[in-house]
This record gives C-alpha cells, structure tokens and sequence, in this order.
C-alpha cells in the first residue's frame, strides 16, 4: 500500500501487518514491564506476609506504616526517569543519539544528588519522619528498625527506578524484568535467612529488601556496556529548566506516589483512631494494600509500555502505530481487570491466609477484600489514561487526572466513609474514586480526543510511503516494482530513484543472508519513505535479530556494495530500538 498526502488505502493484509508491528513492540514491552512491576510488588508481598508470620500483626501494621517512604523514593525516580525518558524517546526516535545521550547524563545527576540529598535529611530528620509517618508509642521501635537500613539506601532506590526506566527505553525491556527478577528471588532467600534464621526480626526484612535492590541495580548497569546500547552512563549537569521540563513530562504518572503517600498518612491515621479495632484494621489495611499490588503491576506494566513505544513512534511521526498501541492497551488493561476482580471475588479467603492474620480479624478482611476488589473494574483505564496523555504531551491532563484520582478525591470520599465505616468505608472509598475518574477520562474523550490531538502534532507533514514486505529473495521484484510506481508518482529523479531502489534491495538480500541464520517463522521488512524538501528520509525497519547490515561478515562484495550505500546517502545510522532494528537514511 501507498500512503500518500494522507491518503490511505483498505488492503486487510496491510492494515493488520501495520497493527502487528506496533501490537509486537507493545505486546513485548508490557509482557517485560510486567515483570518489572512485579519486582516491587512481589518484594512487598514477600515481605508482608513474612513479616506477619514472624513478627506479628504489630510488624503488619509497621509495614503499612513505612509505605510511604518507599512511595516517596519511587515519586522521585519515577518522575524525573518518566519525564526524562519520553523525551530519551524522542530523541531516538529522531535519530538524535546525542541528544538523548544528554537528556540520560543529566537524568542521573539528578537522581543521584536527590538520592544522597535523602540520605543526609531522613538521618537529620529520623526521629521527626517517624512521628509523621504515625508510628504510636507502641510502634516506634520497630518502625526505627526498620526504616534504618532504608535510608541508607536512598540514592540506590531512586536511581534503580530511573535506570529501570531508561533500559527500556533503550530497548532492553528483558533485563529490566531479569532485574526484577533477581530483586525478587533474592529478597525471598534473605528474608528466610534474616528473619527466620539468624532472628532479626523486622530489620531483617528492609536489610534483604535493600540488598536485594542492590543486586538487580548492579545488574540494570550492565546494559550500559553492550554493544548494541544507544545510551551510556555519563554524567551532564543540568540547568533548571531541564528539572522543571522533566518534572512537567513525568508528574501525572509519578506524582501518584506521592499522592498515595499522603493519602495513606492520612488513612493510617483514621484507621488508628479507633482505640478498640485500630491496629487491627491498620493491619487489614495493610494486606488489603499489599494484595492489591497484583493487579496494580499488571496495570501499570500496561500503561508503563506506552512511554518507550509511543516516545518512539512520536519521534517517528507515526500517528497510525501510536493509535494502534492505544487500542491494545484498552483490550489488554479490560481483560487485567475483570480477571483480577474475578480472583479476588472467589478466593478472599485463601489469599488472606498466607498474611498470618488472626482468626478473630479474617471475616472483617475477606469482606473488604472483596468490596475493594471492585475499584479494579475501573482504576487499570485510570491507569492506562494517566500514562497514555503522559506519553503523547498533554501532561496537565496526567496531572489533573493523578490529582483527583490518587489525592483529592481519596481524601473527600475517605474523611466520610473511613470515619463511619472503618475498614469497609475504606474499601468504598476506592471503588467510588476509580468509578468518578473514569467518568472524567470519558468526558475527556468526548470533548478533546487524543486521536485529534496526535493528528494534529505527530502525523508526517509531508508525504509519505510506506509498505510491508516479507523478508524473502522474491520480495525483491516486488519492492522494485513499488518504488519505481512511487518514483513515478513523486516525481523523484532518476538518479535518487535508482539509488533508493538500489538501497532498499541490498540491505533486504544482506537481512536474508545474515539477518534470518537459526530464525524460524515468517519475518517481515518495513519500509518507509518520508518526504523532506528536495531529500527523503528512508526507514528500513525489520523483526529479525539484533543485526546491523553495515558491520556485518560479508564478503567483499558485500562491503563494497555497503561502503557505496553510506558514500551516497547524506546520513546513515542503525539503531536496535523496541523490538526492532531500525537502518535510517538520508537520500
């Protein structure tokens, strides 16, 4: 198909091969971001339900009394590392490696100056923080105990959020989930050994969770020394108006920790009130939170995704993909939802045991579980909503969103039904939050779609042709045919028309003869033409693996024939990007 001043064409084949690209990279990206959010949820679960078993109700209740300072290290990291990495995004999209090698260095600087910035304050401040926190008298030794090893460990928690975030977008979605993984599996082993072994108690749980954060930090580093890395770990100081761009493009997704910060102090405070039922419920409330990490990490790895694919495609101006991503984040995010409620609806009970909650406290927790477990049907579109406008710049939409959902309407709903209902009242709380911000994202699509909006700032200004191909000799004859109809219709000079149709068949014949070695199934090329004044900018987009035509082990011939290509064209680049590779010319 053609795609030409806007025109587009209805071929089935073409629209579905379009889709699947861009379903491929998202698809990809949230199956790893997944995985990278269940880090933190399964270190929190781990930690929970250890902690109640060793310790006892008074460490659930310390558990639900430390989150916000974990909340706090995430608001910064993830705010700074979303902001920071669209615009990384960006960058390679446009193929400006250099400019994105610039937004990284000042993104570390900054995280790592917050980091010891934190360090130095909460030692400072420590008996001041856990008075804010709500420790009672009862709770303040054990939440000292814990909270210590934490904050030594600042600087590693929100820089391990921005590296996170920024292996994604370098396309290494894979050891961003191995990460995770082993923060995961080794929080598990050490909590054993620490609390269950050695007899730490409390303190155990936060020196495993950090050295367990550590681990999977160290081993985020090592995408830095690749090869096929487009980014590299270097420092660059920035000016303010770097920090208040990169706070402006990341508040409304980071903005929720803090936001929830508040909102729990505040629920924790309620809920504790109660002179009789207040620790218990304090606990209920804990392992309510907790447990809703689950579907939270499926939702927020389907909203995650949309920052390193859709920077991408933004920089690609490739309205039709960013659309396509939009739609698969809907399907995906509606089926998250109705499964999670639907688990938790059926099985309250069990998953309550494994918290070592009491006998007297399992009827009043199931009850809320499965009164809170409705909010799902409506927060995974909140989610996906916040991360989506982050994404494609209409951060004050995020950040309004993030406002009511995470903060403002928490706390209206909350002071009512908390103070009357206590535990039940906070479940209800949840649900009518989520229920009120989706009817507000809908009002959003009605009156200023996001459709209108990318068309209007990422669609190409010129014209533009693009076709899929598969990856086979008999595509050549194909291809040639395509670009000399596309010539003829553009009024491309013979000379530029030649060297195109030149390009395009040896970099294929070098992708079926390197490209496609030990790759079974059907591969596909994507070739895209974008016009620019009197040049054109040809993007040669593949599935195979990670392989550059221009340095691979050819024959003579072959890099004659390569080395004459990079001769001629103005500019020339490969890049490994989403799940890609990418070859960008200038002809």
């Amino acid at each position: 198909m053609i795609l030409l001043c806007g025109e587009s064409c209805a071929e089935w084949d073409f629209l579905n091969m379009e889709k699947k690209f861009a379903k491929t990279a998202y698809r990809s990206y949230v199956g790893w971001g997944v995985c990278s959010s269940m880090s933190v949820t399964m270190c929190t679960i781990i930690d929970t339900a250890l902690i109640g078993n060793f310790v006892g109700s008074t460490g659930l209740a310390v558990a639900g009394i430390v989150t916000p300072v974990f909340m706090l290290y995430a608001l910064l990291g993830v705010t700074v590392g979303t902001g920071a990495n669209v615009m990384i995004g960006r960058a390679l999209g446009a193929a400006d490696r250099e400019e994105a090698g610039r937004i990284m260095g000042k993104q570390l600087f900054i995280g790592l100056t917050v980091g010891i910035g934190l360090l130095v304050l909460s030692f400072l401040f420590r008996d001041t923080v856990i008075r804010f926190l709500g420790a009672k008298e009862e709770l303040t030794a054990l939440t000292t105990a814990y909270l210590m090893p934490v904050f030594l460990a600042s600087p590693l928690f929100v820089l391990y959020h921005m590296l996170s975030l920024s292996v994604r977008t370098d396309g290494d979605s894979a050891l961003a989930a191995a990460a995770s993984a082993v923060v995961i599996v080794t929080n598990l082993a050490l909590d054993f050994l620490f609390m269950g072994g050695l007899g730490w108690g409390i303190m155990g749980a936060s020196v495993s969770l950090c050295i367990s954060e550590l681990l999977g930090f160290l081993l985020l580093l090592t995408h830095f020394f690749r090869k096929l890395s487009l980014l590299r770990l270097r420092l660059y100081v920035p000016v303010l108006s770097d920090v208040r761009t990169y706070i402006a493009n990341g508040f409304g997704v980071g903005s929720t920790y803090i936001f929830q910060a508040l909102v729990m102090l505040v629920f924790n405070r309620l809920l504790l009130s109660d002179p009789v039922n207040g620790v218990a419920n304090e606990a209920i409330f804990g392992v309510l939170y907790t447990i809703s990490t689950i579907p939270q990490a499926f939702f927020n790895g389907a909203g995650d995704a949309f920052a390193p694919v859709v920077s991408i495609f933004t920089g690609e101006q490739d309205d039709e993909s960013i659309l396509a991503v939009l739609r698969q984040g809907v399907f995906v995010t509606a089926v998250f939802g109705i499964l999670a409620v639907a688990v938790f609806l059926l099985f309250a009970e069990p998953l309550l045991r494994i918290f070592g909650l009491s006998p007297a406290q399992m009827s009043a927790a199931a009850a809320a579980l499965r009164l809170f477990s409705v909010n799902f049907l409506f927060a995974g579109f909140n989610i996906l909503a916040t991360a989506f406008w982050q994404s494609i710049g209409r951060a004050r939409l995020a950040g309004v969103m993030s406002l009511l959902r995470n903060f403002a309407l928490m706390l209206l709903i909350g002071g009512v039904l908390i103070s009357r209902f206590q535990i039940m009242g906070l479940a209800g709380t949840y649900i009518c939050s989520e229920a009120l911000c989706l009817l507000f994202a809908l009002l959003v699509l009605a009156v200023s779609p996001s459709k209108r909006y990318i068309s209007g700032r990422y669609a190409p200004t010129g014209r533009v042709f693009e076709k899929y191909y598969s990856i086979q000799k008999e595509s050549v004859s194909q291809i040639a045919a395509d670009i000399e109809e596309l010539c003829d219709a553009w009024d491309i000079g013979v000379k530029q028309a030649f060297l195109l149709n030149f390009i395009v068949e040896e970099v294929l014949l070098n992708i079926i003869k390197f490209g496609l070695k030990d790759r079974l199934g059907k591969h596909y090329i994507d070739i895209r033409l974008l016009e620019g004044g009197a040049s054109f900018t040809l993007c040669i987009r593949d599935d195979v693996k990670a392989y550059n035509p221009f340095t691979s082990e050819g024959d003579s011939i072959d890099n004659a024939v390569l080395d004459a290509i990079r001769k001629k064209t103005r500019y020339c680049d490969y890049q490994r990007k989403l799940v890609f590779n990418y070859l960008y010319l200038i002809i």
